[in-house]
Parts: C-alpha cells; structure tokens; sequence
C-alpha cells in the first residue's frame, strides 16, 4: 500500500476543500440578511437585547451537503459589552472572575453579580419569541427563502450553546445557514486590566464566558477568562485556520461522525487548541492545527451537551445515545490514526479516500478503548450501566459489572495523551529538517476571502 508525505498532503488537500468566491459572497450576504433581520425583531419587541448582537453575522456558517464555509473574521463567542461598571474578583486557580456591582436593578445582574444562568436564560426566551415571529427571511441577492429555527445546548439546565439554524427552502434540508454561539461578556484590556498571570497585552480584548462544568455545581456568578488567541492573526493565518476546520468538517461528515461535525463543536475545539498553543499556533503546519483541533474534540465535553439534549421515548432516546456514543468511538479511532500518521510523518495514500465517503477505521488502540453497553433508559448522562447493582441483577441482564474497567480505560488514555504529546513534542523539536512539519505560507493559499 503507497505511503506518501502526511504533512504534505494535508497542504494540499486544504486547497481544495474552500468554496468557490461567488458562493462565498452570497453565504457572507445572507448571512447578514438573517441576522439583521433578527436584530430587527428584538428592537420591534423592545427586547434587552436588541442593541446586543451587532457580530451575530460573525458566528454564521454555511453548510452544503459535506461542504462548509465561513466568514474569515469567524466566531464561536458572541460578545457583549456591559451595560453598567462593574468590579471584577479573580479567581487564579479556576482562572474565572467574578463581576459585581452594589445596587444593581439591571437584568444581566442577579444580586449583585453579573449572572451567566440569567444572561442566557433571557437570551434564550428573547430569541425564541423573536424568531417564532420572524420565521422566514428571503433573499434579494440570491433569491432564497430560508425558514429560521432556535435551539440551545445546555449544561446544567443553563443555555451554553445557542444556535439559530436557516434551512433553505427545496434543499432537502442539505443546505442552511447556522449561527452558532456562545454568550461571552467583553472588555477591553487597558480599562479591565488582568492579573499578571494571564500574560494578557493591555492593546488585546479579553471575554469572559459561562464556564462549563460536568462534575460539579456551577457558580452562576462565575465567569472564565479567556484572552482571544486568534483575534489578532494575519489574513493568511486566519485562512489556514478556516482551512483546517472545513477539512476536519468534512472528514468527520463522511466518516458519519455527526455530533463532531457540528461547526459550533469544531470553533470551539479550536478555540481551545489556540489556547494550548498560544500565538505559535500561527506558525505550525495545518496537519498540525488539524490535529490538535480534533483532539479537544473527541477528549472535550461539548459532545455530552449534544448526548444531554438528546429528546425522544425512552427507546428512541436510547437508540440515539448508543449512536453518539458509536460516534465517539468512531472519532477517537480517526485521531488515534491521525496521530499515528504525525509521529510517522506518512500515511497510506487511501486515507484521501476519507474526506469524500465513509470506510473502514480500525478500531482505537487499547487506551482508547470503552466497552458499548446498554445506556439506561431513563438517566440522561450518557454513562456505564450503574456497578451498584446486586450480583443477581448482573447475572439477568448479561451485562458485567465494568466499573474497574472503566477506572483503567480512563487512566490509560491520560497516559496515551501524556505520552503522544511529549513524542510528538520531541520531534518537532530534535527532527530531522527532512521529518518537520513544512510551515504554511499564506501567500501561497487559494481561499475564499
């Protein structure tokens, strides 16, 4: 089987997956269209936050069958600027901030703390009643009629992810328009100065957003603190890394790897990969980028928001965790691969063959491995049937106790993460000049801008 350059064919393969610029230019107008015409609603309806979403526009993205494209300034944080002074508390272990200010009456504040749950839970109901008026938009420059709908992700009974969806009408719902976002607060450095240890330039905005939790209470007057990687990067950086999540995108469309194909989940995990990079992630390769994406996709906890909405009967609802699940599986198999390729630099010529239809992955090595087993019907965490069941209980069901197993796989794949990074580390650092990763260049990229 033909080895070829894994580095290399990832340049490559990125040229080709952008959308054509007249495709582009109607996507980035009608993009505009829908959430004018969303803003417009909320000033009729007086809403609180009709003088808010002025960069709603910058969290759209088009999706046309396993194509997608987005603006080149995208966003996943939807920021907000607060419409009263407020003091901020910093909390450097669980890098958040408090925000706080006496005597407050305003609706964004609860007491007297600026709170994630009340800022999301209005947004929510203002968008619903806003867009169940608006319902359809059309296009004058494209001549399209889109039907618009709203839906959140929560955590924790708190809207995380909201998401407006515009399907195009006589697409067979193949191809829309979708804004998805997370609501983020917005300051400017040089007048909310932040503590050392954020490193943060005073010329930079930073956000603070709703932290998310899985295993713990949240504190709604709790805010994490996040100073934006990628705000600054050069228009040929800004491509590369539009390159690299329309192709991980695709990869994960054909491979049926659905929840990870959702472009709020993909914005986020790069989000997170700039944070884990810092500003050099300008400089690495798009195999690398890909990479690193993908794996705060299939190690993040945004895809348990997706398995917690999960609606239905008890066994659809069933049915369709076991297949988030499968998912899961599916995509850590897919990066454990793709990591393999980065260590070695080479990859089967075939694997092309993955970006246009689905086939076979083998399955992820041991330390990625986790048992399917029947989800309970009526327990909305997507989890092992529960190891305090009797013995006999066990025994009916045919189904072992894997709490032990469970302890190991978890253990196993934190030392396979340790251990990929720090080899992965090494090569890039004490390569050969033939094995590092060749560098993008920008000047060179074909893109839709």
């Amino acid at each position: 089987m033909e080895e070829c350059n894994f580095m290399e064919l990832m340049e490559e393969m990125a040229v080709q997956f952008t959308m054509n610029k007249e495709e582009h230019q109607l996507f980035v107008h009608d993009s505009r269209m829908i959430s004018l015409t969303i803003q417009q609603q909320l000033i009729m309806d007086g809403a609180v936050f009709k003088d808010h979403l002025g960069q709603l526009h910058r969290t759209a993205s088009f999706v046309n069958k396993m194509y997608l494209d987005m603006p080149l300034n995208f966003e996943i944080f939807l920021p907000i600027r607060l419409p009263e002074a407020v003091v901020p508390t910093y909390d450097e272990n669980k890098r958040s901030v408090e925000l706080t200010r006496a005597n407050c009456q305003h609706p964004f504040f609860f007491g007297n703390a600026v709170n994630v749950k009340c800022l999301n839970l209005l947004l929510q109901s203002e968008l619903q009643r806003a867009i169940s008026k608006v319902k359809t938009a059309s296009s004058v420059c494209s001549g399209r009629t889109y039907d618009i709908k709203y839906s959140v992700l929560t955590f924790n009974d708190v809207p995380f992810v909201h998401q407006v969806v515009a399907l195009e009408r006589n697409s067979n719902r193949q191809r829309f328009i979708r804004f998805d976002f997370i609501l983020a607060v917005e300051f400017d450095g040089a007048e909310m100065i932040l503590p050392h240890y954020y490193h943060a330039p005073l010329i930079n905005r930073w956000i603070a957003y709703g932290r998310m939790t899985v295993d713990e209470d949240p504190n709604p007057a709790e805010w994490a603190v996040l100073v934006p990687k990628w705000q600054d990067s050069t228009p040929g950086a800004a491509l590369i890394s539009l390159n690299c999540m329309v192709m991980l995108y695709r990869l994960m469309r054909a491979q049926q790897c659905y929840c990870f194909a959702l472009p709020g989940s993909i914005k986020l995990a790069f989000v997170m990969a700039t944070e884990e990079r810092g500003l050099d992630f300008q400089q690495i390769s798009i195999a690398d980028l890909t990479i690193t994406t993908m794996f705060h996709q299939v190690f993040g906890n945004l895809y348990k928001a997706v398995a917690r909405n999960t609606i239905g009967e008890e066994t659809t609802k069933s049915r369709r965790l076991m297949a988030i699940r499968k998912q899961l599986l599916r995509a850590r198999g897919i990066y454990a691969m793709l990591a393999d390729a980065v260590l070695r630099n080479s990859i089967s010529r075939n694997f092309v063959n993955a970006y246009f239809s689905y086939m076979d992955i083998s399955p992820p090595p041991e330390c990625f491995y986790q048992s399917l087993v029947e989800v309970q019907n009526n327990d909305n965490k997507l989890k092992r049937k529960s190891a305090k069941r009797t013995r006999g209980q066990q025994q009916d069901s045919g189904v072992e106790d894997t709490g032990h197993q469970r302890t190991g796989h978890q253990r196993r794949a934190k030392q396979f993460r340790a251990r990929w990074q720090r080899k992965f580390t090494c090569q890039r650092r004490l390569g050969e000049r033939s094995s590092v990763p060749k560098k993008s260049n920008p000047d060179q990229q074909d893109g839709t801008v």
